[in-house]
């Protein structure tokens, strides 16, 4: 009797196990909001990233209500006093491994004025002086190389036949009050592609420090390389219209002739099927790097 009963109570504790460990494993793949107070930042990221407190989708609803009103009011603040010249210069920017030998891909406008040293940073730990191996001014595109070899690298989408509408993300190191640690990830749609096919136009939240970060598909792949956003105060002097999170990147083929002008071999993918942002912010992280200027 004894071994009889001791059988099905074993069986039931190693479910209860397996489902326990199961609920673990997607919680911690699964991306959550997450509000930093401190800095007045509410993103998206896996629970073990988040650096404030991860909220429900109604307080992430009512935060965001409340950042953009604070937005708008910094706004009609700016419109008051005289026009103060915008430096646009932060400490960073963001970049991205194309070499598993520490190629890194960025905007020139990130590292043209630094009169320091130029370091990259991965997301393991990693860090080193860059040498700068070329940049096209014209283009605003700069490639780098790290001391170290890359945790892992970008692959390109080719061709970039996206409609308008469809999802893109952005990856980067986004500047709100203070300087960000790690990267975040920001959600957009596509709008289109202008300028002779050299610029791509998005509903995103672009922000300085994001510049040189990849713009993703919904499968993870790179279709373009940040390097602006939206001139929110000067669009409302010109037009009186208030037009936020439009952001702008460089395509592919122009980034392609930058590394081809090297023979720098790189990656180049299909479109393929969709993933979740938990998936496509894990798969994505570790190509990520932050590009700093240090004195």
């Amino acid at each position: 009797m004894t071994r009889t009963s001791f059988l099905p109570a074993l069986l039931t504790s190693a479910l209860i196990v397996g489902i326990l460990l199961g609920v673990t494993a997607r919680a911690e793949s699964t991306l959550v909001q997450c509000y930093d107070e401190k800095r007045g930042v509410l993103h998206q990221s896996r629970i073990d990233d988040c650096t404030g407190r991860a909220v429900s989708e109604s307080e992430a609803a009512t935060i965001r209500a409340t950042l953009k009103a604070k937005r708008l009011q910094r706004l009609r603040q700016a419109m008051k006093p005289k026009e103060e010249r915008n430096k646009g210069r932060r400490g960073h920017g963001t970049g991205f491994f194309i070499t598993a030998a520490g190629h890194i891909i960025t905007n020139n406008h990130v590292i043209e004025k630094c009169s320091g040293a130029i370091w990259a940073d991965s997301t393991d730990g990693q860090a080193s002086k860059v040498t700068v191996i070329d940049t096209d001014k014209r283009n605003d595109l700069a490639l780098l190389k790290a001391g170290f070899p890359a945790p892992a690298t970008a692959v390109f989408r080719s061709p970039v036949d996206i409609r308008k509408g469809e999802d893109v993300l952005v990856i980067g190191y986004g500047t709100h009050k203070l300087a960000p640690i790690k990267p975040h990830v920001t959600k957009g749609l596509f709008d289109r592609v202008y300028g002779g096919g050299t610029r791509i136009k998005m509903n995103a939240a672009v922000r300085p420090g994001n510049s040189g970060g990849p713009v993703l598909d919904a499968n993870g792949q790179v279709i373009g390389v940040v390097y602006a956003q939206l001139n929110t105060v000067s669009t409302f002097k010109a037009t009186g219209k208030v037009v936020l999170d439009q952001g702008f990147a460089i395509t592919n083929p122009l980034v392609f002739r930058l590394l081809e002008k090297h023979n720098i071999d790189y990656q180049r993918g299909a479109p393929g099927k969709p993933i979740t942002q938990g998936q496509l912010f894990d798969a994505a992280k570790p190509f990520m790097a932050r590009v700093s200027c240090r004195h």
